[in-house]
């Protein structure tokens, strides 16, 4: 595993080679038996924040190569921006992320269950050459962001927050006929996924406690905090 050093102020990131990894990893560990997270160490890196404030959103990009020489990237996001005091990536603090997002569930929730859907992953990055882990992005709970974001996250979760106000704009101005109507028609475009989602969590107050409760959710649902560079 080779480490991209990051350029982002108090965010580091330790290799499963170095002395770092070894010495934060035992406490992340907790319940969950070392030999069963073993295989995962070689595609695990240790992400440690010490910037001086709660991190609400982490992504770790994970590069390599096919056995034919095919390029892969997939980047894993540790998201908390709806509610970023409940983030518990906080200062002086380290969190393990493994290509294999199996492996990094297990030991945040410290306990000893693997699904075989995760072992069998591990599969597919045994045959990977090239291995390569860097930062792509952080965000932190005042909402500052940083990092090369080479998957456009920053443009991405600002569409998501102004389609969200929007459409919650409608629904509270609707009256419930136009309201229930909005509502089917986001859940039946399966390709905006954002709004999708929330008419889902709003249809259901409709029909668990009509209108009142409709209009209730949506002036309560929380935005995730708007972010800035």
């Amino acid at each position: 595993m080779k480490i991209t050093p990051t350029s982002v102020a108090g965010i580091t990131l330790a290799g499963p080679e170095s002395l770092e990894f070894e010495h934060v990893l035992a406490p992340l560990l907790g319940r969950a038996p070392r030999d069963l997270v073993a295989p995962a160490l070689p595609y695990s890196v240790i992400v440690t924040n010490r910037s001086g404030r709660a991190v609400s959103l982490l992504g770790v990009r994970f590069d390599m190569t096919g056995s034919r020489g095919k390029p892969y990237s997939v980047i894993h996001y540790a998201d908390t921006l709806r509610n970023p005091e409940k983030s518990d990536f906080l200062a002086d603090t380290s969190r393990f992320v493994c290509a294999e997002p199996s492996f990094t569930a297990l030991l945040l929730r410290r306990d000893g269950d693997l699904s075989s859907h995760g072992r069998d992953n591990l599969d597919n990055l045994r045959r990977m050459l090239d291995f390569r882990a860097s930062l792509d992005c952080v965000a932190w709970d005042d909402g500052r962001f940083a990092g090369p974001d080479s998957f456009g996250a920053f443009d991405r979760l600002a569409r998501q927050r102004k389609t969200e106000a929007e459409f919650l704009a409608r629904v509270v101005g609707a009256d419930a006929p136009e309201a229930a109507r909005l509502l089917s028609a986001a859940v039946d475009d399966a390709a905006d996924r954002t709004r999708r989602a929330l008419a889902l969590k709003l249809l259901e107050g409709l029909e668990m406690g009509g209108p009142e409760e409709l209009q209730m959710r949506a002036r309560h649902h929380r935005l995730k905090i708007a972010l800035w560079r």
